[in-house]
This record gives structure tokens, C-alpha cells and sequence, in this order.
């Protein structure tokens, strides 16, 4: 038909071609800003996805800056020390992951080698990941050769119907849990749904207030109401641990929640970085405390360990609990849990 359409223009002296119906052309971002984009919306930091995908700061600022000009809209807000998700960024952050893990799996899938059924993905605090599991992951792969282990890091609830998780580790309080008023909240969300998830305990989340000893320049810490004496540092993922960690010690009815003008980080690695050299004290959990490297130039400012109202945990699909990679999987964290309940102790003399 084609033909005899060219033909028979051609007999007229005009110049015809057939007809192409064109789709109209999709309206999509530069897919190359995504991946940096949804690293930092995970981490709620530049640097840490920066790290992650192995670019610089500078190159993730500039992929998000891109994305936000293309969208016409503001995905995060930018604070000295920190960032946060708008509301647009947390609706858009959302379906990127989505689509990321779809292409993930379909790459597999289609890819030179099909998806392996001895793959675990793991989803994990980032400081946790940082300071406790990454710097042993080793030992698992040396026992477990045959199953392989991807980590993610977040700290929003985790989806585990979604396919995208097989094990997480998470902080909050567990269904039923009984906990006193006087217990600092917990204000983040294991899953938003306990339907087929089952939690494994692995330490509980015990709130320790650290510094450098330069901070003190000698002076001593006579009760806990000298602590305001000194500047605080603040995590943004948990807003409420200095007050609730206060009244919890006598203190109560204090504002410390974090002003325009606080110390205040987006992960508990900053905040302890910041502690060390000496800008506040910080409150962070001694889990995270025990495996820093930099424990040894810090000293404790607490009369008393204090344990929140939440857990640390093992989440995973109760109708998935008993899948071989999962059960090793499970069965090592909380080996390796075990080993990390041993107190902590540190010097609470200032030293010179």
C-alpha cells in the first residue's frame, strides 16, 4: 500500500512518504539524576549517598538540583548540618525506589545471568550498617559463600511485602510493648504494617550523653542539670532523646528540643563525629557508641545508663522466616547481636 502510495504521488509530480503515527514523547528526568536522588533521599545525606555511588558530594547536589529544576519543585529542604525531604520529595522519593527495584529485578532478570536464589537484600540503619555490620559482613560471606548479600540503608518504615527487602534491622517499639512513662520515645516506625512480620530482639536501645574531654576544659559534671551548661548536640531522627533522656533523670519540663540556631546532624555518625571534636555533647546509643572508632576520645556525661522505649530488631516475612539464605542470615545477626551486648564502659574523669 505504501507502495502504490509513492507511486501515485510520484505520477503527480509531488513528493509523498508513508505515513508514521509518532508517540507523543515522554516527559521523563535525565535517568542518570535518579539513582543519586533516591540514595539521598534513603540517607537523608549527600555525603553518605555520595559514598555509596562512589561520585562526589558535589556531583549528587548537582544531579538533585537538576531533578528539582526539571519537576518545578523543591525535593528537599537544606539546612546548615542537614537535609530533609519535603513533602513532594517524600511522595517522589517513594516511587523512585519503587521503579529503581522493578528495573533491578527486570535487569536480572533479562541480564547475562539470572537473579540468584541465594541473594538476600538487607535494609539497615545507616550508622548501625556503618559502625557494627558492615565492618563484619566478612565473617558471614567467609561461612556463607554461596549466598550474596546487598545492603541498603534507611531509615523509613520497611516494606517488606514489597519483595524489595528480604531482612531488615530496625529501632521502635514492638506491638504490645510494655514501656514506662518515663522511658525516652521512640519516635520512628519499624513497618506500618505487622501483618506476616516477625521480630527477632536484638539489643535494646540504651541512650548514652558523650563528649570530648576538651569540652569539659576540666570541669566536672556534677549532676545532670550541668548539662545545660554545655551545648547539645541533636540527631534529627530522634528529636526527642535529649528532653525525654532529661525528664527521665530528673529534669523533666526542659526545651531542648533543636532551635534555628542548635547543633543538629541527620545521623548518629555525624553527631558522634561532632562530639569528638568537641562542638557539644551528644546523645547517641551505646550500640552505635561501642563499635565508633572514635570511642576512646570521648568520655561519658551520664550518671546512669537510660533505655528507651525502643528495641533494636530483626524484621522479616514470617511465611519467609525459614528460607535457607534468611534463616543463616537471621541465624548470624543475632550471634553477632549477642556479642555486642556487652556493657560499655568509658572514662567519666575529663582528661587534660
Amino acid at each position: 500500500m505504501h507502495d502504490n502510495c509513492w507511486w501515485n504521488c510520484a505520477a503527480l509530480g509531488k513528493s509523498c512518504r508513508p505515513q508514521i503515527e509518532l508517540m507523543p514523547k515522554r516527559r521523563l528526568p535525565n535517568l542518570s539524576t535518579l539513582p543519586g536522588f533516591e540514595a539521598a533521599a534513603r540517607h537523608l545525606s549527600f555525603t553518605l549517598a555520595a559514598a555509596e555511588l562512589h561520585l562526589t558530594q558535589g556531583a549528587i547536589s548537582r544531579q538533585v538540583r537538576d531533578l528539582e529544576l526539571f519537576l518545578g519543585r523543591q525535593l528537599f529542604r537544606r539546612f546548615t548540618r542537614r537535609i530533609e525531604l519535603t513533602e513532594d520529595g517524600v511522595a517522589y522519593a517513594r516511587v523512585t525506589r519503587d521503579i529503581l527495584a522493578e528495573l533491578e529485578r527486570a535487569t536480572a532478570r533479562f541480564g547475562d545471568r539470572a537473579p540468584s536464589s541465594r541473594k538476600i537484600v538487607v535494609s539497615i540503619l545507616p550508622t548501625l550498617a556503618s559502625l557494627w555490620l558492615m565492618p563484619r559482613l566478612h565473617l558471614f560471606a567467609q561461612s556463607h559463600r554461596e549466598i550474596e548479600v546487598r545492603v541498603v540503608t534507611s531509615i523509613e518504615p520497611v516494606d517488606l511485602m514489597s519483595g524489595a527487602v528480604d531482612v531488615a534491622v530496625r529501632v521502635g517499639s514492638l506491638p504490645g510493648q510494655n514501656c514506662t512513662p518515663l522511658q525516652p520515645r521512640i519516635d520512628l516506625k519499624m513497618v506500618n504494617d505487622w501483618t506476616d512480620v516477625q521480630a527477632f530482639e536484638l539489643f535494646p536501645d540504651i541512650l548514652c550523653p558523650v563528649c570530648s574531654p576538651i569540652l569539659l576544659a576540666g570541669q566536672s559534671i556534677d549532676d545532670v542539670r550541668s548539662l545545660l551548661r554545655l551545648p547539645l548536640i541533636h540527631t534529627s531522627t530522634r528529636r526527642f532523646a535529649w528532653p525525654d533522656w532529661l525528664a527521665a533523670n530528673g529534669v523533666p519540663n526542659v526545651d531542648t528540643l533543636p532551635g534555628s540556631d542548635a547543633i543538629e546532624f541527620g545521623h548518629f555518625f555525624m553527631s558522634l563525629e561532632a562530639a569528638r571534636k568537641g562542638q557539644g555533647v551528644a546523645i547517641v546509643p551505646d550500640i552505635m557508641l561501642a563499635h565508633y572508632e572514635g570511642r576512646r576520645d570521648l568520655v561519658s556525661v551520664a550518671p546512669a545508663v537510660i533505655a528507651s522505649a525502643g528495641t533494636y530488631c530483626l524484621l522479616v516475612r514470617k511465611s519467609r522466616s525459614e528460607d535457607p539464605e534468611i534463616r543463616a542470615f537471621r541465624s548470624w545477626v543475632i550471634a553477632q547481636s549477642v556479642d555486642a551486648r556487652s556493657p560499655l564502659i568509658l572514662d567519666r574523669s575529663p582528661r587534660p
